[in-house]
């Protein structure tokens, strides 16, 4: 009786046992007649299986299914590529020999090959996914990237789907979500000395937004010294200064960037404005002439030529009102009068440019009163008081 049981017993289980390998058998007749729906049952229920989980063969083919499920059917498993990754993964663990577990089945490189697939396959979603805006599944998809990347870095980096290419686009990604974890990616970038300037510019824009002056202004300087003559980092280094309001560094960052390009007639308008600032008011008019001199149609250097202008006339205006000495007083007047003239070309440049300018509107006004042109005035105020109707 009881040897019965025991025959009994063992044939069971070695029914269990042979069902289980029959499902790989028949997942890979089903694959072999392009039957994925018939495939996948049949893997899963092998993968389910604890006597089957960790078989070679059930990797092998579930590698392949899951593969072409992510390739062609997807909508059977939108975690296909996922486990297609995994499953090639598995295949690539070796014996105690060092030979790969699938070797019967299938060869390293083909094995190598479907990672490969995997890979582009992953970047692909991420691309679609980051440009959907949605971000955390971009980085999930970038992340798994990074698992593949050690078993065939030579072959991926010919596709740019290095370390470097993944981690930066998911800085993009995690930027995008305003997440911490961009800080970590763009650090890794930094370390791994990833040849792109913008990552010391997104850095410093990170900090900047969290009001860490020093080390945004840290990192722009870790960039310039990376790439000397990126014009995009200076860029970035002069608004950074502009908004932190530090103006001899610069005007010292300006005149560097006005040496590497001397014809950005930008650099010089902000050099002039602080100039203006610092109350270098020489400086500040000799800028804004060369901003117009390469660019005589910007706006805003027309505008602030003549505003400047302006503020010197009114300031001889004031001294002069402040003094009893008749002679110091015509000698201020008439100085404000010319300062005056020469404010008039500039601002009517602007007006040509702009003709709703409501500042440039409000400068002419002042000015053509003030010089005793009334009637250009008067046309001034009617077209200002013209934009509020």
């Amino acid at each position: 009786m009881k040897k019965t049981l025991l025959l009994y017993f063992f044939t069971i289980c070695s029914v269990t046992v042979f069902s289980q390998k029959h499902n790989i058998v028949n997942s890979s007749i089903a694959l072999k007649n392009s039957n994925l729906i018939d495939a996948k049952k049949y893997i899963d229920e092998a993968y389910e299986n604890e006597k089957t989980s960790n078989s070679a063969k059930m990797w092998n083919y579930r590698a392949k299914i899951y593969l072409q499920i992510a390739l062609n059917q997807s909508d059977l498993d939108n975690k296909a590529i996922f486990k297609a990754t995994e499953s090639h993964i598995k295949c690539l663990e070796t014996d105690k020999r060092g030979r790969i577990i699938v070797r019967k089945w299938t060869s390293e490189d083909d094995v190598k090959n479907g990672l490969l697939n995997c890979a582009d396959k992953l970047f692909r979603l991420g691309v679609e996914s980051y440009t959907n805006k949605s971000y955390d599944q971009a980085i999930t998809y970038f992340e798994s990237i990074l698992e593949i990347i050690p078993y065939d870095r030579e072959k991926l980096a010919s596709y740019r789907l290095t370390e470097g290419d993944i981690y930066f686009n998911m800085s993009l990604s995690a930027r995008a979500l305003k997440d911490n974890r961009a800080k970590d990616y763009l650090q890794k970038l930094i370390d791994i000395n990833f040849n792109d300037s913008r990552i010391y510019i997104f850095m410093s824009e990170i900090f900047s937004e969290e009001n860490n002056s020093d080390k945004a202004l840290e990192y722009i300087s870790l960039g310039r010294s990376k790439f000397p003559n990126d014009q995009s980092l200076l860029t970035s280094e002069i608004n950074t200064y502009i908004s932190l309001n530090r103006i001899s560094e610069l005007i010292e960052k300006l005149t560097e960037a006005i040496s590497l390009d001397s014809t950005n007639s930008r650099y010089y308008y902000i050099r002039a404005l602080a100039y203006q600032e610092s109350k270098d008011f020489v400086n500040s008019e000799k800028d804004f002439i060369s901003s117009l001199t390469l660019n005589p149609d910007f706006f805003d250097a027309n505008y602030s030529l003549g505003a400047l202008y302006g503020m010197l006339a009114n300031e001889k205006i004031k001294l002069a009102n402040n003094t009893s000495n008749n002679r110091a007083y015509k000698k201020l007047k008439k100085e404000a009068d010319e300062y005056f003239k020469k404010a008039i070309p500039s601002l009517e440049k602007s007006l040509i440019i702009n003709p709703n300018d409501y500042d440039t509107l409000f400068s002419l006004e002042q000015i053509y009163y003030k010089t005793g042109n009334y009637e250009k005035s008067k046309e001034m105020k009617d077209r200002k008081e013209s934009l509020k109707r």
